[in-house]
């Protein structure tokens, strides 16, 4: 029986057995509410798994080629100011 239905100008009189009844029903949506709220709160706070190794393995290779490509950029500079130190003057 839902209390919140019965108006102030309903002849229906509420007992004792209906106040338990609600009471219960409450009860039961609580708990009910508890679970969603806990099983949702777990599903947010677990962690993180990897979802493919194949993904992580590309963005490896990635970013070892553009390290490499760093390397020799920086080297090809350094061997530039190098010759620039040691060649002789053109006068």
């Amino acid at each position: 029986m839902d209390l919140n239905k019965i108006g102030k100008n309903s002849q229906k009189n509420i007992t004792l057995e209906d106040v338990m009844a609600r009471k219960e029903e409450v009860l039961t949506e609580i708990r009910m509410k508890e679970e969603r709220i806990s099983t949702y709160s777990q599903q947010l706070l677990a962690p993180f798994l990897p979802s493919n190794e194949n993904d992580h393995s590309l963005i490896k290779k990635i970013n070892t080629g553009v390290a490499i490509f760093d390397g020799a950029v920086i080297g090809l500079k350094l061997f530039k100011s190098i010759r620039k130190l040691f060649s002789r003057k053109k006068k």
